[in-house]
């Protein structure tokens, strides 16, 4: 699902919802630090908000720091009115911790971006793709003095982008406004204004906000609920659909996501296509176990009785951000011939996961490699250091020219529903072209393997392939790949046993295994 974007703090991430009732208990494996860093803004530069919030008096920007190790994180929201009481908008939230980054996008649909952050002797930092993005010192602690943190609920808009955009970025999708409630004040230490430095990923100076005029110790944050508030008009709400998506994560590089006015809007709709280009692709397609392939393909696709799986290993020639890796198997819906996209790996994701939300990508951290020699070609796929699937094969004499490919992917996500955890979902139709210089195959030279032996039980589907044939392989040197607009092809009625896989095993809205918080801050 594409998420508003905003961030939300530790104290208001760890969840457990009356309307969700498996939400989480707790979204972090680490508990949080018994004392963080919370800082104040003046902003000069306040956008105009989404309904039917109205900005605080004085415009305040909130950082705060807090916990510790891969569960510590560093969140940013801006002071609002709702109703005329006040609470905080959430603006973006870093952290390290996989799980608290799915729960936080996909359960409690708050603005989560990976990021590391590192507390000790008063001092924190925030790292993001490796390099530093901010940090603030505490310069003193002599003046430190009792005073109470005012808790202000947080609030999260939940809405899911159309997957076709040239309706707009929501079509006619439902907005839905919640809250999670606070727990009451907080005693805090008021501290000397820190000592800062870095972007907080360009938000300051898009805010207008320079230097703390406050600082405050704050203790760690209990747990909460959600509580769903109301609807909210989708024309109203449609320049903050983007918000959560860094310029060009969406493939669209010309838009600015962030506060989007009438000439951005007008600009995404107007896209005809999602174009990635200086590509080598290495498509492969393998005869597979048809018992393992039906398992994996949600109704009402049909799996080909054939069992036909292919990986597609893309390779940026230029671009190493542009690697991927892709899982699918033939289908037929709606009296089309289609492939499923069963997985997708990418090594560095960003804030939209290339399309997870909007399209239904299944996009986990992976790593994938193609590469040509003088007359071969090799791809492989590793994750954590596991080698999932190879192959290899010769190809001889000369490309005559540029050719086309094409193919339907079809793709799940899940459906948005106020008050309920999201079993239901929606699968997209997306046409696929690929065109480049077309290597001819050796057909018998043409090997391909997943690494490891079938096994029903395992969390990552590529364990459970087992033995394949492979059967036919397409190699595309400098080659463009163009995705066209999607469209909803059908509904899936309970998407666990599917999008389990995708989240590591465990569902965004499902609590942490017990003992889980416990093991990780040993």
């Amino acid at each position: 699902m594409l998420h508003n974007g905003f961030v939300i703090g530790r104290r208001r991430f760890l969840a457990a919802s009356a309307a969700l009732p498996l939400a989480a208990r707790s979204i972090a494996r680490a508990e949080a630090s018994p004392q963080g860093l919370r800082l104040t803004y003046k902003v000069a530069s306040p956008p105009k908000l989404p309904p039917p919030l109205e900005l605080s008096p004085g415009a305040r920007l909130e950082v705060e720091f807090e916990g510790s190790g891969s569960g510590a994180r560093c969140s940013l929201g801006l002071q609002v009115l709702l109703d005329g009481k006040p609470h905080l908008l959430p603006l973006a939230i870093w952290t390290e911790d996989p799980q608290a980054y799915w729960r936080m996008r996909e359960a409690l649909h708050v603005p989560a971006l990976r990021g590391v952050v590192r507390g000790a002797d008063g001092a924190w930092t925030l790292a993001v793709s490796g390099q530093d993005e901010f940090s603030a010192r505490i310069m003193s602690s002599a003046a430190e003095e009792e005073s109470s943190a005012e808790d202000r609920p947080w609030l999260s808009y939940r809405h899911q982008l159309s997957p076709g955009w040239a309706e707009g970025p929501l079509g006619d999708q439902p907005v839905e406004l919640w809250r999670l409630p606070a727990t009451g004040a907080a005693a805090a230490a008021q501290i000397e204004p820190a000592e800062t430095s870095g972007k907080l990923g360009g938000w300051l100076a898009r805010l207008g906000a320079s230097g703390p005029i406050s600082s405050h110790g704050v203790p760690g944050r209990s747990e909460r609920g959600q509580e769903f508030v109301r609807h909210v008009a989708a024309s109203d709400f449609e320049p903050f659909a983007l918000r959560n998506y860094p310029r060009g994560t969406l493939g669209l590089p010309e838009i600015d996501t962030q506060f989007s006015g009438a000439a951005d809007l007008e600009a995404y709709r107007s896209q005809s296509r999602v174009r990635l280009a200086g590509l080598l692709i290495v498509s492969v397609d393998c005869v597979a176990n048809p018992h393992v392939v039906e398992r994996l393909i949600p109704a009402p696709c049909v799996a080909d009785p054939n069992a036909l799986v292919r990986v597609m290993t893309i390779r940026g020639l230029s671009d190493p951000a542009l690697d991927e890796a892709w899982l699918l198997a033939r289908c037929g819906i709606d009296g089309q011939r289609a492939w499923y996209a069963i997985s997708h790996f990418k090594a560095s994701l960003a804030g939209s996961e290339f399309g997870r939300e909007a399209w239904g990508y299944p996009t986990q951290d992976g790593a994938a490699r193609a590469l040509l020699g003088a007359n071969r070609f090799t791809s492989s796929v590793m994750r954590r250091d596991q080698s999932l699937y190879r192959a290899d094969g010769s190809y001889g004499g000369f490309s005559t020219g540029t050719s086309l490919n094409e193919m339907l992917v079809v793709t799940l996500r899940p459906k948005l529903g106020a008050g309920a955890e999201p079993r239901r979902g929606e699968l997209l139709l997306q046409p696929w072209y690929y065109q480049g210089l077309r290597k001819p195959l050796n057909r018998q030279s043409l090997y391909a393997s997943f690494s490891a032996p079938a096994d029903n039980d395992a969390v990552n589907p590529w364990n459970r392939m087992g033995p394949v044939d492979a059967y036919w392989a397409d190699i595309y040197d400098d080659a463009d790949l163009q995705r066209l607009p999607a469209a909803r092809a059908g509904e899936v009625t309970d998407i666990a046993p599917y999008y389990r896989d995708r989240c590591d095993g465990r569902l965004p809205w499902e609590p942490p295994p017990a003992g889980a918080q416990e093991r990780a801050s040993d």
